[in-house]
């Protein structure tokens, strides 16, 4: 098998833990990168906790952590988890590739920003190439293996290969914003948010028609909520501005209006949904302020999930159309990134459309 024994994540905040205990219960030996011990530390606490409840702790041996670089010596592929901002991600690609050797293969974790963006300075293009791990990283089905531009085919492998030994299935995208998974996801987060903003019902009322009329897992306030308001917004506006601002993909105004009033989703008990002490399902009592008309006029469930797959399908259709990805290989991202039963594609077989 390509090398992929050894593996360098850096950046113990975010998804770096979680992919390091995913990389640790696969048996591969990992050391993990941060400017500070105190994030280390509690890096470590987590990663040990994920492995007792996966009843392998005694995979913690595998890993090693350290706040320089030049730990990163005799990794065959190093996994940058840093910022999501272009200039950070460029600065700690230059220091990666000045640290390690030519062989080892350098893979730009990124959501939605194109891995051209910030890979364009480092000496060895070659090495680098995008990957995307839709969470949750550690029983998580699939990651997206990005086509930078200057990647060698060798490096490309040598990432698939790491992927298949996480037990992922591959998905190879074009470097274009938003990629697939994120991509698909945004146009679904839209169509509940529009619909929120129009008064056609509450969040609880709209995640229950996604889920009982349209089959989805989840609904998209709840998925907003899971993942940090913030963070969505900042993946919808880049996936928006880099593809051209196109109309579908517009943000819409009711989530920078949370925002502002201090509205983060469940990390501060506060988002489309209040927590905390509340009942499940409690609706932040803020959108009958924020949303003129809210809910004046709720439409029926069949007519919600119709329309959700309608836009959704738009999407998937611009995603082949742009060269992203093929129509089956979406579908697969759509059923292995994010959990839905079937994708878009599927949609229109079933429907004989």
């Amino acid at each position: 098998m390509i090398g992929t024994s050894h593996i360098g994540i850096v950046g113990a905040t975010g998804l770096g833990p979680a992919l390091a205990q995913a990389c640790v219960q696969a048996g591969m030996a990992v050391v993990l990168i941060d400017d500070t011990d105190e994030a280390l530390c509690v890096a470590e606490e987590a990663i040990l906790r994920g492995l007792q409840r996966a009843e392998q702790p005694g995979a913690f041996g595998l890993l090693r952590k350290a706040t320089r670089l030049e730990r990163l010596e005799g990794c065959d592929l190093v996994v940058e988890c840093g910022s999501e901002t272009p200039q950070a991600k460029q600065d700690l690609l230059r220091r990666i590739d000045s640290r390690t050797e030519r062989s080892c293969v350098i893979a730009v974790e990124t959501d939605a920003l194109p891995v051209s963006f910030t890979a364009r300075f480092v000496e060895n293009p070659e090495r680098v190439v995008g990957v995307h791990v839709p969470p949750p990283a550690t029983i998580g089905r699939m990651v997206e293996i990005v086509r930078y531009e200057h990647a060698s085919e060798e490096s490309l492998a040598r990432a698939q290969a790491w992927a298949e030994k996480l037990g992922k299935r591959v998905v190879r995208t074009r470097d274009k914003a938003g990629f697939v998974v994120n991509r698909l996801q945004r146009a679904w987060l839209l169509s509940g948010l529009r619909l929120l903003e129009s008064g056609r019902g509450t969040p609880a009322g709209l995640d229950a028609a996604f889920r009982s009329a349209g089959g989805f897992p989840a609904g998209p306030f709840e998925m907003m909520d899971a993942r940090g308001l913030l963070e969505d917004m900042h993946i919808g506006e880049t996936i928006y501005e880099l593809l051209g601002r196109p109309e579908r993909l517009k943000p819409v105004a009711v989530q920078q209006k949370l925002l502002a009033r201090g509205c983060r989703g469940r990390r501060n008990s506060r988002g489309f949904y209040a927590y905390g002490e509340n009942p499940p399902g409690t609706v932040n009592p803020l959108l009958a302020e924020l949303v003129e008309g809210f809910s004046r006029s709720p439409m029926a469930a069949p007519e919600v999930a119709a329309l959700a797959r309608s836009e959704t399908a738009a999407e998937a259709r611009a995603i082949v159309d742009d060269g992203v990805a093929g129509p089956e290989d979406v579908d697969e991202a759509a059923r292995l990134g994010l959990f839905w039963t079937t994708g878009p594609f599927q949609w229109g077989k079933e429907d004989g459309t």
